[in-house]
């Protein structure tokens, strides 16, 4: 504060008591702009869900999983391609300290910036991954290559896939 009152002092006036009356809105005004910039940028607030899955176009048995996390609940299912896709779902609970370290690694401003389809997934049965967010009324669905993540994902893909990997036993 000593700075910008020095610095409004020598550049405007000699009567620092009228300067400060005449321009108080204004050092306000650039207080709180400041005070806002140090957010960080691009962080997640308002969390509705986030998904996760694979799929394969040419496979037999379970070739399509998704995992979704909404609220403290991560729902998992499975399903078989084809004309009866005998899905199969599991759930469990999730702590809140889970979902805040994943959404902690997804960055809303670098997501936004990523296409909805990155390469070729599933093409030539390689397989296709995407992750989607639901967060501060905005949707968001990338779809990659299987087991190509972009960068801005990698980390937050890493962790879902560990929980993906907790429904094995899902039958």
């Amino acid at each position: 504060m000593r700075i910008f009152y020095w610095l409004i002092n020598i550049t405007f006036d000699k009567n620092p008591t009228l300067l400060m009356k005449k321009n108080l809105p204004l050092i306000l005004i650039i207080v709180c702009a400041l005070l806002f910039s140090a957010c960080k940028k691009g962080q997640i607030k308002n969390l509705n869900s986030i998904g996760y899955g694979t799929s394969f176009g040419m496979c037999a048995g379970y070739c399509s999983n998704t995992l979704l996390i909404s609220d403290s609940k991560l729902t998992f299912s499975k399903s078989k391609n084809g004309q009866t896709p005998d899905t199969r779902t599991c759930s469990k609970t999730i702590s809140e300290a889970e979902v805040n370290a994943i959404k902690d690694l997804l960055n809303s401003s670098q997501i936004a910036n990523l296409p909805e389809v990155i390469g070729c997934p599933d093409c030539a049965d390689g397989g296709a991954e995407w992750v989607s967010v639901n967060a501060d009324d905005k949707q968001y669905k990338i779809t990659y290559e299987y087991g190509k993540a972009p960068k801005e994902l990698e980390a937050a893909v890493a962790k879902l896939k560990v929980l993906k990997d907790g429904f094995k036993d899902c039958n």
